[in-house]
């Protein structure tokens, strides 16, 4: 494995092993774009509560209402993953221009998912019961937006581009000639 200078040169690396810091930088940022996919799943986990809330009533609510969006630091400091503190500083060390088109995709998913909170929390009946059925269309609606949203910091952090070079067909085709 050739060392990677960009790596050797981000603040708070140069401590450890050139080996060690390649490998924890390998199992957790995307070489692509210097970003963690680990980071997005706090955005798969609210639409996956999203998209099962009106059937998984009541058990959910209160732990969709208390979702709350982390920042890439917030995220990867409460972290457990080797490589964390790692995944920091090489975005920190981000081409400027693309982290901030990263982060305005992030911000328009943190308001779509606050939104959405927001909406939800509002269907709530007096007696404070929320029906399957007076979420179920909503949550259709935000988890399709969401979903799409989603798909595009993904690519980014896979691609460096909003969408990717191959589409979903394409690559479930290619998969499957994999596995043949």
């Amino acid at each position: 494995m050739t060392p990677n200078p960009t790596l050797r040169s981000i603040p708070g690396c140069q401590g450890i092993g050139m080996h060690e810091m390649l490998a924890q930088a390998n199992n957790l940022v995307n070489p692509n774009s210097g970003i963690a996919n680990d980071y997005l799943n706090q955005y798969f986990e609210i639409l996956l509560l999203i998209e099962n809330l009106p059937s998984l009533l009541p058990e959910m609510v209160e732990e969709l209402l208390a979702w709350k969006p982390k920042t890439y630091d917030e995220y990867f400091q409460s972290s457990p993953l080797p490589g964390s503190a790692i995944a920091i500083n090489i975005y920190h060390s981000l081409d400027k221009n693309f982290r901030k088109k990263f982060e305005a995709q992030i911000a328009k998913l943190n308001k779509l998912s606050n939104k959405a909170i927001k909406i939800l929390g509002k269907q709530k009946r007096q007696s404070g019961e929320l029906l399957s059925e007076d979420v179920e269309l909503i949550c259709k609606t935000i988890s399709t937006k969401l979903r799409a949203n989603i798909e595009i910091a993904t690519n980014l952090v896979n691609h460096r581009s909003e969408r990717s070079s191959e589409q979903a067909q394409e690559m479930a085709d290619r998969l499957m000639r994999v596995c043949n």
